[in-house]
């Protein structure tokens, strides 16, 4: 972590990320639409298993100090839940391409499950496949993963905004349009943050947020979230001179949710049963960042 005005490309990152974890609010009132917040949150509650497809398009282009970037990445990103008896089954497939002084495409795909407080994951990357490795989880993992935390953080709390009707695999949705309470999430990182961190604003970062929910009409599960973020990170933030050239970060997530309360076999592959502890990646990418 840099000191002083600088803060490191991962955090702003993950800042930006987290407006979506956050609650909402919106200067639009509709009481149809607190009805349909709130069937959701109850109906929530009572979800026991479930997946989730997660669809990412990512972009970060211009300059972090001397250093000129020019990233790309897509991918996916599924998962069986049980969230009753704390398993889970997820694969990852995610395509990164880097252009200027170095251009170069690079695919990484990974299987990852995890039991009650370890987690398991063997990852492939440039055709090198690597051995299955395990770690312990933190003690918070499932209360922080909790379906009904990620929902909740979401949702509650809102005034949200009651558009059109929709259908998301044949199911007809109500379609919640929300805008994120910038100003709490401000608060809340300055109150985590260190002495040696310094938040930039926030608000003065994002040039376009959209955040969409999809309700079932008929069950009032979450079937759907989209964000569509747009931020312009200034060089001084990112710890370079003012009045340079800082980046362009576009962010489009998109997540599906299926399979209520629909129980999967969840089972750890035999040659994982040997896992080795720590987890290292199967080729070394220290050399292009």
């Amino acid at each position: 972590m840099l000191k002083g005005k600088g803060i490191s490309l991962a955090l702003v990152l993950v800042l930006l990320a987290a407006l979506a974890l956050v609650g909402c609010s919106s200067s639009k009132t509709a009481v149809s639409a607190d009805e349909v917040v709130q069937h959701a949150l109850a109906a929530q509650a009572e979800v026991e298993n479930s997946r989730v497809d997660i669809t990412i398009d990512a972009s970060v282009k211009g300059a972090m100090g001397e250093t000129e970037l020019d990233v790309s990445l897509d991918g996916i990103v599924t998962g069986d839940m049980d969230w009753a008896n704390k398993k889970m089954k997820g694969h990852m497939g995610m395509n990164v391409g880097l252009s200027g002084k170095i251009t170069m495409a690079l695919t990484i795909t990974a299987d990852m499950y995890a039991f009650d407080n370890v987690s398991y994951m063997q990852m492939t990357m440039m055709g090198n496949k690597g051995d299955w490795a395990k770690d312990s989880l933190p003690i918070d993992f499932w209360q922080t993963l909790d379906n009904t935390q990620l929902i909740n953080g979401i949702l509650q709390s809102t005034e949200a905004e009651h558009l059109k009707e929709e259908k998301v695999g044949g199911v007809s949705c109500y379609v919640l349009q929300l805008t994120p309470e910038i100003a709490a999430l401000q608060q809340m990182l300055s109150q985590q943050s260190s002495d040696e961190e310094e938040i930039p604003n926030i608000d003065d970062l994002i040039s376009n947020l959209s955040i969409k929910v999809w309700v079932a009409k008929d069950t009032s599960y979450v079937t759907k979230i989209e964000m569509e973020l747009s931020a312009d990170i200034p060089s001084e933030v990112l710890g370079g001179a003012a009045g340079g050239e800082g980046l362009d970060v576009n962010l489009t997530i998109t997540m599906l949710f299926s399979n209520f309360n629909k129980s999967v076999p969840i089972q750890l592959p035999a040659e994982a049963q040997d896992a080795q502890e720590g987890f290292e990646l199967p080729f070394d990418i220290s050399g292009f960042f």
